[in-house]
């Protein structure tokens, strides 16, 4: 007993926000196709896993940068951004084009990546992008599709 009252004791002369969580930062709503990239961009550098998985659908497919692999789903999708948060040094996005029909957007996007190699070697990558973004119901956009390589000429 005599523990307990000197742990409240303890307890009590420690500041209010001691034992408080970290507060969570409300993830941004993608309101306009325009400013997709952008918010990819911004949560890529900043490493905010949260916000990038909240701008892909439950059923998103993201093709990898070989083309070979596909991923979908929310669980695999944070692993891509769990292994690319680790990696990506900084990554700069241009929109090419956006074609919009009624709920459903087409992007191709050219990219610049400066990345970490496993060994510790600092690599670029430039290439092109093919992206989708469907409308919900709420009035904001998701990504449906992201092929990292898919606006690359390939023959």
């Amino acid at each position: 007993m005599k523990n307990l009252v000197g742990l409240l004791m303890v307890c009590m002369l420690l500041p209010a926000g001691a034992f408080a969580e970290e507060p969570v930062i409300p993830l941004e709503k993608i309101t306009d196709p325009d400013m997709a990239h952008a918010l990819f961009v911004k949560a890529m550098n900043e490493k905010n896993i949260d916000q990038l998985c909240a701008m892909y659908t439950d059923d998103a497919v993201m093709v990898l940068r070989d083309g070979k692999l596909e991923v979908s789903g929310p669980s695999r999708i944070r692993r891509v951004f769990s292994i690319m948060v680790d990696m990506v040094e900084s990554l700069d996005i241009e929109t090419v084009y956006q074609v919009e029909a009624e709920n459903t957007v087409l992007f191709r996007s050219k990219y610049r990546s400066v990345y970490v190699t496993p060994d510790g070697e600092r690599e670029e990558v430039v290439s092109s992008g093919v992206e989708v973004l469907e409308k919900q119901e709420d009035g904001t956009w998701l990504f449906t599709i992201d092929h990292q390589n898919g606006g690359a000429n390939v023959l």
